[in-house]
């Protein structure tokens, strides 16, 4: 996964070995910070930008949170951890990467959640049109009336 996300033009570590028997995989060191620590509307663009990438080509991150993205250099950012990752044609499956991102901004970015989810979304729809966004982001608040989320944000 991470070699097709990387032919998307998405950044995400360099994989130099991998042996399915030992169960081993060597990957890129990428120096950076991550973005947990450095969240801003501009990182909120920049996230938008790569889920919009993601699911124009039907790929679902499944953990799109700030642990999983690192700053590299002033401006550009890096994804990490595919081991939940699939591929699906699915506007619930995108739906779900949304709402989780969703989650992280408003649970753990209290004062700039609002700003940078809209920034999200602007650049998330740049890439897979107003339409798709306007489905998904329905399908996201059916997610959020369900059961298991007991606080609608």
């Amino acid at each position: 996964m991470l070699s097709v996300t990387k032919s998307i033009g998405i950044k995400t570590p360099f994989v130099y070995f991998v042996d399915p028997v030992s169960a081993e995989i060597i990957m890129e060191f990428i120096e950076g910070e991550s973005v947990k620590e450095k969240m801003n509307q501009d990182v909120a663009l920049q996230m938008g930008k790569i889920a919009g990438l993601l699911h124009v080509n039907n790929i679902i991150h499944n953990d799109l949170t700030t642990s999983n993205f690192l700053k590299v250099g002033e401006n550009q950012l890096v994804l990490l951890d595919f081991g939940l990752s699939f591929f699906s044609e699915r506007l619930e499956d995108k739906a779900v990467d949304l709402r989780l991102v969703k989650e992280v901004l408003y649970s753990a970015y209290v004062s700039i959640c609002h700003a940078s989810f809209s920034k999200f979304l602007i650049a998330y729809s740049s890439v897979v049109g107003q339409k798709k966004m306007q489905s998904t982001l329905r399908k996201v608040v059916e997610i959020e009336h369900r059961g298991r989320y007991s606080r609608l944000t």
